[in-house]
């Protein structure tokens, strides 16, 4: 297994701050009141000051996190926005040149960063089926394919490929 990057420091609950009882006490409220957990993580001043997993979980376990994905590719493209590395009008053809089909509709060539984080591409419904279908390889381009039902911007609908769209132009 390739070495883990540290992304945050670690300290001790004292150095931090924190109560180590009232964080022992939170883990046994949890457990009393039968709280499914998988892990937790607590972060205080920008160090790590307890974390844990509950079996079989684990550090280095991949862990299906559904719509919380959507929350994180936010935030990771608010993060690359104020940096200066994308901007709420950039658009997909500008970033990800490589992926965009031969066939792309002019809509598609509109789309931007804010139509894929406010999901009003103009797909009727949640196009990520239909664009593994369309192009099983590269799911950028296949979600560019996917037919418009409304012109972008007018609709919102959840759309669980414009999250992967946007991890892809922040990466």
């Amino acid at each position: 297994m390739p070495a883990q990057r540290t992304l945050l420091p670690r300290s001790t609950p004292a150095t931090a701050g924190v109560s180590s009882r009232a964080i022992t006490a939170l883990l046994d409220r949890l457990d009393a009141q039968a709280v499914e957990c998988h892990s937790l993580m607590v972060v205080r001043h920008g160090h790590i000051v307890a974390e844990g997993w509950w079996a079989p979980y684990s550090a280095h376990r991949p862990h299906l996190l559904y719509s919380l994905t959507k929350s994180f590719t936010a935030i990771a493209t608010g993060l690359a926005i104020t940096d200066g590395l994308l901007s709420l009008d950039d658009r997909v053809v500008q970033v990800l040149p490589e992926h965009i089909p031969a066939d792309i509709t002019e809509q598609a060539r509109r789309l931007s960063v804010h139509h894929l984080l406010s999901m009003t591409t103009g797909h009727h419904t949640d196009s990520l089926t239909q664009a593994w279908q369309l192009e099983p390889g590269d799911l950028v381009k296949g979600f560019l394919r996917v037919p418009f039902s409304a012109p972008e911007g007018t609709r919102h609908t959840y759309d669980n490929a414009t999250t992967f769209v946007l991890a892809r132009m922040v990466e």
